[in-house]
């Protein structure tokens, strides 16, 4: 699979001044992982594996595999 780093969340790189912890992904913002689904039947979202565990950041996720999360194509970096 492809190796990516996120450099922004939602398109921006500070999160919202309300913005709870549980929710705050905009911590990942320099984060590496890989790309393991690349369905594009996800508002333009792939899945993304983070190298962190993400309950270090005591964020929210509800994908069935660990420490994924579905993020936009346009919030990532190709690395390589």
């Amino acid at each position: 699979m492809e190796k990516v780093k996120l450099k922004s969340f939602l398109g921006t790189t500070q999160a919202p001044a309300d913005t709870e912890q549980r929710e705050n992904y905009w911590q990942l913002i320099g984060k590496s992982g890989e790309i393991i689904d690349a369905n594009e039947n996800h508002d333009g979202r792939v899945l993304v594996l983070f190298d962190n565990n993400l309950d270090d950041y005591d964020l929210e996720s509800h994908n069935p595999v660990k420490n994924s999360l579905w993020i936009r194509l346009s919030d990532l970096a190709i690395e390589g």
